[in-house]
């Protein structure tokens, strides 16, 4: 028969805090929310997209009746005051284009819960280390924009907008100094031409496209210090 001694040995310490990480992240929540909320953030997105578009189709070119390769010039104004001044002033030179944004609506099916953490890292080449930032979940929108091709000669208007169909094809990647993975799209195109004018008036082509950009915005940045402060975080690049 086989005799088996049970040694018992007791010991003093404390058992690991298995709630560390969910406490901190409570907490980290808590402090971003906060700082967010207290933030003037005003939406600079819109305008810097705007801008981004403008850009994009001030390079467009149309080839004219001598062959000549000409600049488009692109303006910001709803198609309303478009026209108004082609009736009102006879110095301005077609084709031009023109881009108005029409509406801007929440995006529910990208929607994120309003209490993810983003959490990034950012490398820093003058501290030479790495630094985590957090911020809220971006809020998904839609921006929509209307573009519009205003022309005499329907061969000038064709060469622009085969142009616009290209540079959407399958859709223009939107880069700013907040995002650069904002998507736009072509939704619809329709022919929108004054076919019947006065005896005064010059018959005016226009094409018009409905623009729809899925956008993430942003919210502010903040920066995770050493002692744990947070604190608002600014850079030149863009992280995400």
């Amino acid at each position: 028969m086989i005799k088996v001694n049970l040694i018992e040995t007791t010991s003093t310490g404390e058992f690991t805090n298995t709630t560390a990480s969910l406490q901190a992240s409570v907490w980290a929540r808590k402090q971003v929310a906060n700082k967010t909320a207290q933030k003037n953030n005003i939406p600079f997105f819109y305008r810097e997209s705007l801008r981004f578009l403008l850009g994009k189709l001030d390079t467009l070119k149309y080839i004219n009746s001598e062959n000549e390769v000409l600049g488009i010039k692109c303006i910001h104004a709803n198609p309303e005051r478009t026209i108004g001044k082609l009736k009102q002033e006879n110095n301005i030179i077609l084709p031009i284009i023109s881009i108005n944004q029409d509406v801007s609506q929440n995006a529910d099916k990208r929607r994120r819960t309003a209490t993810n953490i983003v959490s990034e890292s950012f490398w820093s080449e003058e501290k030479r280390r790495a630094f985590r930032v957090l911020s809220m979940a971006p809020r998904a929108v839609d921006i929509e924009y209307g573009i519009n091709v205003w022309s005499k000669y329907k061969s000038n208007l064709d060469q622009i907008v085969e142009q616009i169909r290209l540079m959407f094809n399958p859709q223009l990647v939107i880069e700013n100094s907040y995002t650069n993975t904002a998507l736009a799209f072509i939704e619809s195109e329709s022919d929108n031409s004054t076919l019947e004018t006065s005896d005064r008036q010059e018959r005016v082509l226009r094409r018009s496209f409905k623009i729809l950009v899925e956008a993430y915005i942003p919210n502010p940045r903040f920066l995770i210090t050493s002692t744990g402060e947070i604190q608002e975080f600014n850079a030149d690049t863009t992280l995400y």
